[in-house]
C-alpha cells in the first residue's frame, strides 16, 4: 500500500469535510426525493400497501439503503479529517461544538451534532438551548470516551492499523478512532430512522388517500398537492 498522509496543516472546518453525496442525501425533499428513490420503487411500495402491507415493512429497504450511504459518507468525513489532521478525532468534540455553535445550516448541524454523539431530540433534551450545557457535555463525553478506550485496551489489547482509499493511507485506526466514528454511525441511524419514518408517512400516507379518493370516484383536497 502506497504511503500518503497529509498531516498538521490548518485546521479544516468540519464543514467542509463533509463530502457532497452526504449533504445531498439530508437535503433532498419533495419532488427531488421521489426522484433519487425512483417511480418504480413508489409504485411497488403503494402497491404493497394496498395489498395490506405495513407501510414500516415496504419502505424498511429505502430507510437501510439511506443509512448505509449516509454512514459511508461520515466514514469518508473521518478519512479526510485524519487525512488533514493526524489529531483529528482527538479534537473532534471541541471542533464540532465550536461549529455546532455557529452553524445555521440545517444539514451542517445535524452532522455536527452526530459527531457529539447527539439527535436533534437528544440535543434538546441534553442541551435545552443553553450554550453552557455543551461544554458539560462535551466534558462528560470525553470522559466516557478515556473510560470506554481504557477498558476496551484492558478486555481487548491495543487496536492498530491503518484505513485507506485508492491505494493510499489516510487514517490510523485506534481504539479512539472508533469510539467516535460508531458513535456518529450510531447517532445518523437513530436520527435518519425517525426522519424517515415522518417523510415516508406523509408522502405514501398523501399518495394511497388520493387514489383511494379517486378510486371511488371522489373529490380529493390532495390532489392540486401531488406534484409538492
Amino acid at each position: 500500500m502506497k504511503t500518503a498522509m497529509v498531516h498538521s496543516g490548518p485546521v479544516t472546518p468540519i464543514r467542509d469535510l463533509i463530502p457532497p453525496m452526504l449533504r445531498h442525501l439530508l437535503e433532498v425533499r419533495g419532488t427531488e426525493f421521489v426522484r433519487q428513490i425512483g417511480e418504480n420503487v413508489i409504485r411497488q411500495v403503494i402497491l404493497d400497501v394496498m395489498c395490506g402491507r405495513n407501510l414500516r415493512d415496504a419502505t424498511e429497504m429505502l430507510t437501510r439503503r439511506r443509512i448505509a450511504l449516509v454512514n459511508a459518507g461520515l466514514v469518508m468525513l473521518f478519512l479526510k479529517g485524519a487525512r488533514t489532521d493526524a489529531d483529528f478525532v482527538n479534537r473532534l468534540t471541541d471542533l464540532a461544538g465550536d461549529e455546532w455553535r455557529q452553524s445555521r445550516s440545517r444539514s451542517d448541524r445535524w452532522v455536527l451534532q452526530w459527531l457529539l454523539g447527539l439527535t436533534d431530540t437528544a440535543a434538546q433534551n441534553v442541551l435545552r438551548d443553553d450554550p453552557s450545557a455543551l461544554d458539560t457535555y462535551k466534558e462528560q463525553y470525553l470522559q466516557v470516551a478515556r473510560e470506554v478506550v481504557e477498558e476496551c485496551e484492558r478486555n481487548f489489547g491495543t487496536l492498530q492499523g491503518t484505513l485507506g482509499l485508492d491505494g493510499e493511507e489516510w487514517a490510523q485506526l485506534n481504539w479512539v478512532f472508533l469510539y467516535h466514528l460508531l458513535n456518529t454511525v450510531e447517532a445518523s441511524t437513530l436520527a435518519i430512522r425517525g426522519s424517515e419514518k415522518s417523510v415516508y408517512g406523509k408522502l405514501f400516507e398523501r399518495v394511497i388517500t388520493y387514489l383511494g379518493s379517486v378510486g371511488r370516484g371522489e373529490p380529493s383536497t390532495n390532489a392540486s398537492r401531488m406534484h409538492e
